[in-house]
């Protein structure tokens, strides 16, 4: 890499990396994905304050410590917990750790452009994955998302590495002036292996990436691909190693909640889901949310200018729909949507170099990459606004309450307890079998198990629409009402 290329490339990334300071030192207050963004910060929290284990993370709901759910390998928290541990709790501490990561990812997907396009059209790639909608919020969203994009993207480079260095190699014969080694071409192999597992353990949707490292495989091997035992060695290692680690991961959790989701939303509705009218309205709402709708046309755009080769970049994108129709429309989660971007950026990237070469391109390109970057922060402003609601709710339980009382929340969102560092049991769900579900003999239960306070979440019980269960507690415990319509409620039993 040449000295300006490279010069151009780190300007890109501060310019990136500035762009996402707005908030850096706010909690999980922001309205988009808030309950999903304080859960992870408080498994960080947990890791520092209760278990510095890795691999036993530890949530604040469904009742006191230890509580372990079978989730995804916690590489982001856990890193937060060591900063956390040094430094001690900063809120831009955990959202610095996923704006390096999404940045370490620009830099994969630099090198990985540089495969399929030119110099300019690789850049111009760099600067449409750092402002697409999704990517602007969700590369410092405290979330393990940004991770998942780096070690993907990553993996995926390094596979292409190998491959290009490993055909070079067989090659090679006849052409004195490349001499690429085995163990050169096997570094790289083992990178890949390790970044891509870590992919899935991280995300387990990444996995349709491989329709993309099988076509590596034949871009480079043709039809005799099946033939390299470095691929079947590559599959049987990173996949082995993801699922070794979500069964280790099932049998020790508590709450398996995670992998009920898988069973009974992904597997069963995988291929009827896209075709529902709820499935079809979160695409229609999230889609310009994620892309931006200059976003969505070029990436249209970008699919009729693809050269013969770079048809690896069709490969990725069918892939990612995939991804779309069978992981995506069940479970119709916005931050999914994050991976099928990547080879969008590319495909968006490689159109602008096209057009930047026709007779008056240059204007054109200008005019759309500023109407772009415009939309993508008209896009995403609304997502930093803060919920007010919850931000009194959580002043008011750290100062009535203390850090050891568990609570009992009258919501089936967990951010409370999250943001306010506290643990208890959310109220009125009727998810686990071994908890009553008539709901007057489940906050008795709740109190037995050592339950100090009620928490509604604004004077409101999730469920509770006639408000007979908010007027039943009204009358039978003590309310603490310190600021208006915020009321806190005392359990009976508790020795003051």
């Amino acid at each position: 890499m040449r000295n300006k290329e490279k010069y151009i490339l780190i300007f890109l990334l501060l310019i990136i990396l500035v762009s996402r300071l707005y908030h850096i030192n706010v909690p999980p207050l922001e309205i988009e994905e808030s309950w999903r963004q304080a859960d992870t910060e408080s498994m960080a929290r947990n890791f520092v304050e209760y278990d510095f284990n890795p691999l036993r993370p530890n949530l604040n709901y469904d009742g006191p410590l230890p509580n372990i759910p079978a989730l995804e390998i916690q590489v982001t928290t856990f890193v937060i917990a060591i900063l956390y541990k040094l430094f001690g709790h900063h809120y831009f501490l955990a959202r610095m750790v996923p704006i390096i990561f999404f940045l370490i990812s620009c830099v994969y997907l630099y090198l990985l452009a540089r495969k399929y396009l030119n110099i300019r059209g690789a850049l111009l790639s760099l600067v449409v994955y750092g402002f697409l909608p999704l990517n602007l919020y969700y590369s410092r969203a405290i979330m393990p998302e940004a991770g998942a994009l780096m070690f993907w993207i990553g993996g995926i480079y390094y596979f292409e590495l190998w491959a290009e260095t490993r055909y070079l190699t067989i090659n090679s014969a006849n052409k004195p002036a490349v001499k690429p080694t085995i163990k050169s071409a096997i570094k790289p192999l083992i990178i890949s292996m390790v970044l891509f597992s870590l992919a899935l353990m991280t995300k387990p949707p990444v996995v349709f990436g491989a329709i993309f490292l099988l076509y590596i495989c034949f871009r480079y091997f043709g039809r005799q691909w099946p033939a390299r035992p470095e691929v079947w060695i590559y599959a049987a290692v990173t996949l082995g190693l993801a699922l070794a680690y979500y069964v280790y991961s099932a049998s020790l959790a508590e709450y398996k909640f995670s992998l009920g989701i898988t069973r009974d939303i992904i597997l069963r509705k995988a291929l009827t889901a896209f075709y529902t009218p709820e499935s079809q309205m979160f695409f229609l709402k999230n889609g310009p949310r994620a892309w931006g709708i200059i976003g969505l046309l070029l990436t249209l755009a970008g699919v009729f200018t693809v050269r013969k080769n770079q048809i690896g970049l069709l490969v990725w994108l069918g892939a990612m729909l995939l991804e779309l129709l069978l992981i995506v429309a069940p479970i119709r989660a916005t931050y999914y949507l994050i991976f099928a971007l990547v080879p969008c950026a590319l495909l968006i990237g490689n159109f602008l170099d096209r057009l930047l070469a026709l007779p008056g391109g240059k204007v054109i390109s200008l005019a759309l990459a500023f109407l772009f970057m415009l939309e993508s922060f008209a896009y995403v402003k609304p997502m930093y606004t803060i919920n007010e609601t919850m931000a009194v709710q959580k002043k008011l339980v750290e100062e009535l309450t203390a850090p050891s009382d568990l609570l009992v929340v009258g919501s089936f969102d967990p951010c409370l307890l999250s943001l306010s560092g506290r643990r208890g049991w959310r109220y009125n769900l009727g998810m686990y079998s071994f908890i009553p579900q008539d709901p007057y003999q489940e906050l008795a239960y709740y109190i037995e198990q050592g339950a100090k306070y009620f928490v509604p979440i604004q004077g409101k019980v999730y469920g509770d629409d006639k408000r007979e269960l908010i007027r039943y507690i009204e009358q039978n415990y003590p309310k603490i009402e310190t600021v208006q319509g915020y009321p806190i409620y005392v359990l009976k039993g508790i020795n003051k």
